[in-house]
C-alpha cells in the first residue's frame, strides 16, 4: 500500500451519480476512452461514474456487466472478497484506509484465473479533489510481459553471479596456489642473499625487501580470503557474515565488530548472496583505502527488509569516487535485486548501507512504484 500524506475529504457529498460535474466527467471520458488500460472514475462513496471501453469489456469476460456507471465500486470489491476472491480483498482494505484518511492512493499486483491464468495485473486507485470535490481513478492493467522480462532478467543476474563466483573462487586459488609459493620462494631467496652477503651497506636493502614481501603476501591473504567465501547454504547468512568479519579483523590487523538484529528467518537467496558480496566488498575498500583502525559491520532483518550496514573510521571517501573502489558494483548488485545502496560520508571515516527485499514479490511491487 502506498503510504501518501492523508487528503481529508471535503464536505461536499454526492449522492447520486448524476450530481456530479458534467463538464468534467465528460472530459474525462474523452481523456480515457482510446487508452488500452482499464479506467473508471468513481465519486467519494466510490459510485462509479466513468468507465473506458477497455473497462468494460474486461468486466464483460469475466461476467462483471454490473460493474459500470451506478454502480459502487467500494460495495463490489466487498462482495468479491467475501465470495472467496483474494484479488479482492486488497481493494477492500487500501479503499478503507482511504475513507479513514491514512492514505491518498495504492496499488497492488494480482494473477489473473479461468481463461486470465498467467497473467499478473496491477490496480492502482488515487484519490484526487477538482473544484473542491472528491473524486478516484481506478487503474488496471495488465504488466505480465513487464513481470516475465524481471524474471528473465533475474535468472540472467542469477546465471552471471554463479560465472562471478566462479571466477571469484579460481582467482583466489591463483592467489593462494601460484603467487603466493612464488614471493614465499622469493623470500627465502632474499634470506639466503643476506646471510651470504658480507656487505653491511645491503642490510638496510634486504630488510626493505623483506619487509615489502611480507606485506604483499599480508594483502595476498586478505585479498584470497575475502574472494573465497564461507558457503552461504551452510552457514546462513548471519554465521556467514560473522565469520566474513572476524577473519578480516584476524587478517588485516584492523578491529571489526559484527552486530545483528532481528529475527534471520527465511529470505531470497539471491539477496543473500548481494549482501555477502557487498560485505566482502566494502571491507576490501577498508582495508586498501580507509586506513581504518576500526570497522564495524551490522546486519538489520525486518520483517519485508534486509539492511546492512559497513562503517569505518578511516579517512572518507574523495568528493568524486573513483569506479575502481567498487562502490558502482555495489549499487549494481543492489538495483538489479530491486533495492538501494547509499554511501554517508561521516566526521570519521564511511558509511555504506545497502537495503535489499527479503523476497522477490516485495520487490516487484517496489519496481511497479516507480
Amino acid at each position: 500500500m502506498g503510504q501518501s500524506e492523508p487528503t481529508p475529504a471535503p464536505a461536499v457529498t454526492i449522492t447520486d451519480p448524476s450530481s456530479a460535474p458534467v463538464g468534467f466527467v465528460d472530459v474525462f471520458q474523452k481523456l480515457i476512452d482510446a487508452l488500452p488500460e482499464q479506467i473508471a472514475l468513481v465519486d467519494e462513496h466510490w459510485n462509479i461514474l466513468a468507465v473506458n471501453p477497455a473497462w468494460t469489456r474486461t468486466a464483460a469476460l469475466y461476467g462483471y456487466q454490473a460493474l459500470c456507471p451506478g454502480t459502487n465500486y467500494s460495495t463490489f470489491c466487498e462482495a468479491r472478497a467475501n465470495e472467496g476472491h483474494n484479488a479482492a480483498r486488497p481493494a477492500v482494505d487500501g479503499i478503507k484506509a482511504i475513507d479513514a484518511g491514512l492514505q491518498t492512493s495504492f496499488h497492488y499486483l494480482y494473477d489473473g484465473n479461468d481463461r486470465w491464468e498467467g497473467h499478473t495485473f496491477r490496480l492502482s486507485i488515487n484519490r484526487l479533489e477538482i473544484d473542491d470535490r472528491t473524486f478516484a481513478t481506478i487503474t488496471r492493467y495488465d504488466v505480465t510481459e513487464l513481470v516475465q522480462l524481471r524474471r528473465e532478467r533475474e535468472d540472467f543476474g542469477s546465471i552471471l553471479g554463479e560465472s562471478q563466483e566462479h571466477e571469484r573462487r579460481r582467482v583466489a586459488r591463483d592467489l593462494h596456489d601460484s603467487t603466493q609459493q612464488i614471493l614465499v620462494g622469493i623470500s627465502l631467496a632474499v634470506g639466503q642473499l643476506r646471510r651470504g652477503n658480507k656487505v653491511k651497506q645491503a642490510d638496510t636493502v634486504f630488510e626493505e625487501l623483506q619487509q615489502a614481501l611480507e606485506e604483499v603476501q599480508k594483502e595476498i591473504r586478505s585479498i584470497a580470503y575475502l574472494a573465497h567465501p564461507p558457503v552461504l547454504e551452510a552457514l546462513g547468512l548471519r554465521r556467514a557474515l560473522e565469520e566474513l568479519v572476524v577473519g578480516y579483523g584476524r587478517r588485516t590487523g584492523v578491529a571489526a565488530s559484527f552486530h545483528s538484529e532481528g529475527s534471520e528467518g527465511p529470505a531470497w537467496h539471491p539477496a543473500e548472496t548481494a549482501i555477502y558480496r557487498i560485505v566482502q566488498e566494502a571491507l576490501s575498500n577498508v582495508h586498501r583505502h580507509a586506513q581504518a583502525t576500526k570497522v564495524a559491520v551490522g546486519l538489520f532483518c525486518r520483517k519485508s527488509i534486509i539492511h546492512v550496514v559497513v562503517a569505518d573510521d578511516g579517512v572518507g571517501m574523495p568528493s568524486v569516487v573513483s569506479s575502481g573502489v567498487g562502490v558502482a558494483g555495489m549499487r549494481e548488485r543492489t538495483i538489479d535485486l530491486g533495492g538501494r545502496l547509499s554511501v554517508k560520508r561521516q566526521e570519521n571515516g564511511t558509511a555504506i548501507i545497502a537495503s535489499l527485499p527479503r523476497h522477490p514479490s516485495i520487490r516487484a511491487v517496489g519496481d511497479l512504484a516507480l
